[in-house]
């Protein structure tokens, strides 16, 4: 088969790091040296590129036939990104995970904190005030992705651009909520809609990474981010190692979220902010042929 660059573009807190290390368990397929090379990141904000051996040397194993990485903001660059990679890789295949958008935009809300991002004490109505108040302009700093609950949460407002710039067949969208009831089935289409043979997936499953858990102390927290970031190279060729790191650290310095922080006024203010917006998506999903989640309403 040609060789194919397989790219999860998106989107944070859709289940883009547990699909990245199910897929890539499998024998046909390299993955990069860390999951999110953000090579092509810069074409989001009017950047260049660097060389393309840069994007050629997270690749260990030139010799199977899938490339593989995983980068979530790349979806919020629409056309811009699309085209960088449309004109730097020869047979390119976007993968865009999406999840009900009010359940996610208060689990990108409380991964920010997890990441220190954000004050742990800040509140959500707190922090969709400050979203609130930004411009569009504002979004051209990287440094405001961290208020992207909301805003990255309006689908429709990317998703067009990646299939008018790549076409439907080199876009596949995937749901969350499948990747949870149905992991391996979602994976089984994965890997068919890359050419693989789906044997290799059908018993492994789908690993579960990257929930999104609280914290104790805040000091530990930093320390054991900083480890993690400098030592991927090295974790993401021992997955099993850094599962175990995992657990152990999650029993000596995580805590689970409090999901009862979110009240229902604010559930219902969400669900409300993303009516048009999903109404725009399951426009566009019906008219590329693609299924609806179970989350938008049918017709």
């Amino acid at each position: 088969m040609e060789p194919v660059d397989a790219i999860i573009a998106g989107v944070n807190k859709a289940g883009t790091t547990s699909l990245y290390v199910s897929l890539a368990e499998h024998p046909d397929i390299v993955p990069s040296a860390i999951k999110e090379t953000r090579y092509f990141l810069p074409a989001r904000y009017g950047q260049a590129l660097r060389p393309v051996a840069v994007w050629d040397d997270y690749f260990v194993a030139a010799d199977r036939p899938v490339r593989l990485e995983a980068t979530p903001s790349y979806f919020y660059g629409g056309a811009a990104v699309a085209h960088a990679i449309r004109s730097t890789l020869a047979n390119p295949r976007v993968i865009i995970s999406l999840r009900e958008p009010v359940s996610r935009a208060v689990s990108f809300f409380e991964y920010q904190k997890v990441r220190l991002r954000l004050p742990r004490e800040l509140t959500i109505e707190e922090y969709l005030a400050q979203a609130d108040a930004l411009a569009d302009r504002d979004f051209d700093d990287p440094q405001n992705e961290r208020y992207m609950a909301v805003r990255g949460g309006r689908y429709a407002d990317w998703l067009q651009d990646w299939l008018d710039v790549l076409g439907a067949e080199s876009v596949k969208v995937v749901y969350f909520e499948d990747l949870i009831d149905r992991g391996v089935a979602t994976l089984i289409e994965v890997v068919e809609w890359l050419g693989l043979d789906p044997a290799p997936v059908e018993s492994g499953g789908l690993r579960s990474e990257n929930r999104t858990t609280s914290f104790k102390n805040a000091r530990l927290q930093r320390v054991a981010l900083g480890f993690n970031d400098g030592a991927e190279r090295l974790l993401r060729r021992l997955p099993g190692l850094k599962r175990a790191m995992r657990s152990a650290y999650f029993a000596l310095n995580g805590r689970a979220v409090d999901a009862s922080a979110v009240s229902e006024a604010v559930i219902a203010e969400l669900r409300d902010r993303f009516v048009e917006p999903n109404a725009r998506l399951a426009a566009m999903l019906d008219a590329a042929g693609v299924a609806r989640p179970p989350w938008l309403p049918t017709d």
